[in-house]
């Protein structure tokens, strides 16, 4: 009998075990490499909460948290441990660089722990918003996680013993994604792979330089799908390679001629490249890549589909290095068995010319491209019932602090097709949307990027530079329509009227202005909220003739639902408020309370 009971716990613990395989890891939707065959993390989530599964090769303490910039101070922080086959997990927050100090609120909940002779796993679970002031609410964007390990279990809750500079970091990630973006899935046994490779390029010592290649694009004989994409990034340059755009070319283009060719875009660019604008894939520093979702794919293989190609490696040269040889590029993952849709992806936001002005000293600056209506109605005139958006890559340069996807129809603002409000430039990866958004013909879509320049002195422009400026979006979409591009820029002759020197060249004029005069500040915001804009937009050498439209008129503001902390979010009462017309009862676009409750309400709604 005493032998039949001592057997009782080891087959508890061997059920909860299987039951946990069973039930446990299967079940989650995401997954992430923290350090490599170090620290794994899983993770699933609703729209009230999510839950973790960390799994650390350590039989010490793990300490996983949420920060707003990568470092300790003002981080939400979980630590925790497994002794004498006992979890122990605390809710804690950090002020500065030290042990972080054990919330009065715990607001969250152990639900699996175990160790092994080399491993922990630690699987908790919280609310989206706990509505704690100590913790930090997940929402929609970048979420930096910080992480950490010790080789030994902590003396007390009290007693953490420092985890070293090595068994530390930070990772951006996005938590709230549809799940085809960071879980594989299932591969066609018939799928195969074609690389397209960087040719042994000697990146000049240049900081910024963009290097084309062009390919010809394999045929088929019938209709293949892409399916997945993926970086293949040279080892030791992974800092180097900061952006990979692949962009189609849909006009007729020599592909005897420019195969292999090799040139810095935008310089030596032949003419007859110069239309190849159509992107078709987009990575970014820190991006893994993507897999679209399982009933969709981006047609190739036919002589009816692109024949040419040009892949732009964008590399961050900082420190003028001149030894850099580089053959990075990307990897397709094709089938020849078609999904049921063709998607394709839009580039949307404000057009990269020095049109685009981020003057210094602001700590809160807007700029926004407008993707209207005249432009996706003539795009839809064959598909009347619209698009599906199931995917978005935000993309702006060091003064990017967040970047939003707004959508109007009728003059009605509708909840964000996406957003990000901690943008993180060594991050952009592909948001897959958790709902598809569809947009109608007679849709207004606004590309709308915050910018932080109090740290510069001097005007910043729109261009390829990281130094430079961009405000764009890429949407991936379905069923493929003929449009690839949609954007807009103020005119010259509205943001001159912040200078007092008009009659100058374009650039010297915004320069002559005095920035740190705060009046000439609220004026440009007022310019550039409310100014005329051209609009490009179209497909290659097709193009849509929209010309110039006024700023959008706004007939009623995107109202959030109310959430379970009981936010109060109020309209700002500075210069830069909303402005009424005098005659319609509308507002204007650049209304900043309009961008505040569309964050607020789209996390409030997944709380």
């Amino acid at each position: 009998m005493a032998h039949r009971e001592n057997c009782i716990p080891l087959i508890l613990s061997l059920l909860a075990a299987f039951c946990f395989q069973v039930n446990g890891l299967e079940n989650f939707t995401h997954s992430a490499v923290i350090k490599e065959g170090v620290y794994h993390l899983h993770w699933k989530y609703d729209n009230a909460s999510i839950t973790f599964e960390v799994q650390v090769q350590t039989t010490g303490y793990i300490g996983f948290g949420l920060s707003p910039n990568g470092g300790m101070a003002g981080s939400d922080i979980v630590i925790g441990w497994v002794k004498n086959g006992v979890g122990y997990l605390k809710d804690r927050h950090a002020t500065t660089t030290a042990e972080p100090a054990i919330d009065s609120s715990q607001d969250v909940t152990l639900l699996y722990s175990s160790e092994n002779g080399t491993h922990t796993t630690l699987q908790f679970e919280r609310k989206l918003d706990t509505c704690d002031t100590d913790d930090r609410a997940i929402t929609m964007g970048t979420i930096r996680i910080i992480w950490s390990y010790h080789n030994d279990d902590p003396a007390s809750d009290t007693g953490l013993t420092y985890h070293g500079n090595t068994n530390r970091g930070a990772k951006s990630l996005y938590l709230l994604t549809g799940p085809s973006g960071n879980v594989a899935p299932t591969i066609p046994n018939d799928a195969f792979t074609v690389d397209f490779l960087n040719p042994n390029v000697a990146v000049p010592s240049a900081t910024t330089t963009y290097w084309c290649v062009g390919f010809a694009m394999p045929k088929y004989g019938q209709k293949h799908h892409l399916i997945k994409y993926a970086p293949v990034i040279q080892a030791g340059h992974e800092a180097l390679v900061h952006h990979i755009l692949i962009y189609a070319c849909h006009h007729a283009v020599n592909v005897t001629k420019y195969k292999g060719t090799s040139f810095q875009c935008y310089e030596n660019m032949p003419p007859d490249l110069e239309n190849c604008d159509a992107p078709v894939v987009g990575w970014a520093i820190g991006s893994e890549g993507l897999n679209f979702p399982e009933n969709v794919g981006y047609p190739l293989g036919r002589d009816s589909d692109i024949d040419f190609i040009i892949m732009e490696t964008h590399y961050d040269n900082p420190n003028g290095r001149s030894d850099y040889i580089d053959s990075s590029g990307i990897r397709m993952t094709i089938t020849p068995t078609p999904r049921p849709i063709d998607c394709g992806m839009l580039q949307a936001g404000v057009a990269v010319t020095t049109n685009h002005v981020v003057p210094p000293y602001y700590s809160n600056l807007h700029s926004w491209g407008h993707c209207p209506s005249q432009c996706l109605s003539e795009a839809m005139a064959t598909q009347p019932t619209g698009i599906k958006i199931f995917g978005v890559l935000h993309h702006t340069h060091l003064l990017g602090r967040a970047v939003h996807v707004r959508h109007f129809r009728n003059g009605v603002e509708l909840p964000p097709v996406s957003y990000d409000d901690n943008y993180d430039f060594n991050y952009q990866e592909i948001q897959i949307l958790k709902n598809e958004v569809t947009v109608l013909p007679n849709d207004d879509i606004v590309v709308d990027c915050t910018y932080m320049s109090n740290a510069r002195t001097t005007v910043t422009y729109g261009g390829l530079s990281t130094k430079e400026e961009m405000c764009l979006s890429f949407l991936m979409y379905y069923p493929k329509i003929n449009l690839t591009n949609c954007e807009s820029i103020a005119l010259e002759s509205d943001l001159k009227q912040v200078s007092d020197n008009p009659s100058y060249p374009f650039v010297f004029a915004m320069n002559s202005v005095n920035w740190e005069n705060e009046a000439k500040r609220t004026q440009f915001e007022a310019l550039e909220r409310n100014s005329t804009r051209y609009v490009r937009c179209g497909q290659g050498v097709t193009s849509y003739n929209v010309g110039t439209i006024s700023a959008l008129q706004i007939a009623q503001e995107y109202q959030p639902p109310s959430g379970p902390c009981n936010y109060s979010p109020t309209t700002p009462t500075t210069s830069s408020t909303t402005q009424v017309s005098t005659n319609t009862g509308v507002t204007k676009l650049g209304s900043f309370s309009v961008v505040v409750l569309a964050v607020i309400g789209v996390v409030l709604s997944l709380g």
